[in-house]
């Protein structure tokens, strides 16, 4: 690992069970040296990442605030799909979740309120399993092979909660199943009393860069009309492709 990137692995030690740091503890977390330790903080610090508090400890920075709001600014799929959202949220009664892929990861960007009012564990930039619930699964399906098998062969530890991951076969044969339906319904899989309905949607290529789920508690979900909920999930998520994709004709 190069020195940049220790240096900015030492975000990564703050979360929500630990939001704040003492140089010391991250030197020893990092395993270097107490000078480099502070080096890296007085850098991070410089750069808005971290912010001293007056105990002397660290905490996040008022930088990652800024970027969060450049990100939401300029994010074309976030712009456009917040009114989208809103509206599904208002026609189904249900939360209206758009989640994104990220390299490796699932994350979160946004959500409307429906009726329900529900309190969900998982919000914008929480990181998401990678394999449970309805979201994961159908962007997962729309991967290259070779991608989903090193997903697969990468994950051990998280694909033990994943129902359907016995083997690689039933992996690769279930996620074709949901790429040809072209949408995925669960049930329990990420929150008990949870359930979500999913469709991908898409930027230039093949490969969808994100999904649209409204998510609905587990005692209705098997009584409400699934044909109509996903007539209009597929219907916002491809205005939202289509516009995004012809931002990006014009900016061509």
């Amino acid at each position: 690992m190069s020195s940049l990137s220790k240096m900015l692995s030492v975000l990564d030690l703050f979360t929500i069970d630990a939001t704040s740091w003492s140089a010391e503890g991250i030197a020893a977390r990092l395993g270097c040296s107490a000078p480099t330790g502070y080096r890296y903080v007085r850098e991070l610090v410089n750069a808005g990442l971290l912010r001293r508090m007056g105990t002397g400890s660290y905490t996040l920075g008022s930088r990652i605030i800024t970027l969060d709001y450049q990100l939401r600014t300029t994010d074309r799929f976030y712009t456009v799909g917040q009114s989208l959202m809103s509206d599904l949220a208002n026609q189904t009664g249900c939360d209206c979740v758009m989640t994104r892929l990220f390299d490796d990861e699932i994350v979160d960007t946004h959500r409307e309120s429906g009726a329900d009012g529900l309190h969900l564990a998982y919000g914008r930039g929480r990181l998401r399993p990678l394999f449970l619930g309805a979201a994961p699964k159908v962007i997962l399906a729309t991967l290259p092979k070779a991608k989903l098998k090193r997903l697969y062969d990468g994950h051990g530890s998280e694909m033990s909660d994943f129902p359907l991951s016995a083997s690689w076969g039933i992996f690769w044969e279930t996620l074709q199943k949901t790429r040809k339906a072209g949408y995925y319904v669960s049930k329990g899989e990420l929150e008990p009393d949870v359930g979500a309905i999913a469709v991908p949607f898409f930027d230039e290529g093949p490969q969808a860069v994100g999904a649209l789920a409204l998510v609905i508690p587990a005692r209705r979900i098997d009584f409400m009309n699934h044909a109509k909920l996903l007539e209009l999930l597929a219907a916002a998520a491809q205005q939202l492709t289509d516009a995004v994709r012809a931002d990006a004709s014009i900016a061509k």
